[in-house]
């Protein structure tokens, strides 16, 4: 479950952050539940993907609607 959580992580950085990282930080929390030993990696990268991603978003269609 941990490497599925990075996986998605990494996915919601460049594909759909809210769908991926949501999904990661679910997948995180499931495997830290089960005491994995990367669920917390798991769970910062999720993290970090879904923001970033956002932020990345919002930066790249912000520009491509100024003239």
């Amino acid at each position: 479950m941990s490497i599925v959580a990075i996986v998605f992580g990494v996915v919601a950085l460049f594909f759909c952050p809210p769908l991926f990282g949501i999904l990661g930080l679910v997948f995180g929390g499931i495997a830290k539940s089960k005491d994995e030993p990367l669920a917390v990696t798991g769970l910062i990268v999720a993290g970090v993907g879904l923001v970033l991603g956002m932020l990345l978003g919002v930066m790249v269609f912000s520009s491509m609607s100024t003239p």
